[in-house]
């Protein structure tokens, strides 16, 4: 369960706090990875790698 709180009502992005744990991203840059790449996990993976070298 993720530790991050929600607004009541809303529905939690499961696949983009999938992707920030599995990368060390946060939930908004793994939601806009998702917009910006789609929602195949090979590409998603490469892009989040990406990112995150940039960010070093």
């Amino acid at each position: 369960m993720s530790n991050t709180p929600i607004d009541e009502g809303a529905t939690p992005d499961l696949a983009a706090e999938e992707l920030a744990g599995k990368h060390g991203i946060s939930i908004e840059e793994a939601k806009r990875l998702i917009a910006r790449e789609g929602t195949d996990r090979a590409t998603l993976d490469g892009a989040a790698e990406t990112e995150k070298s940039k960010a070093d």
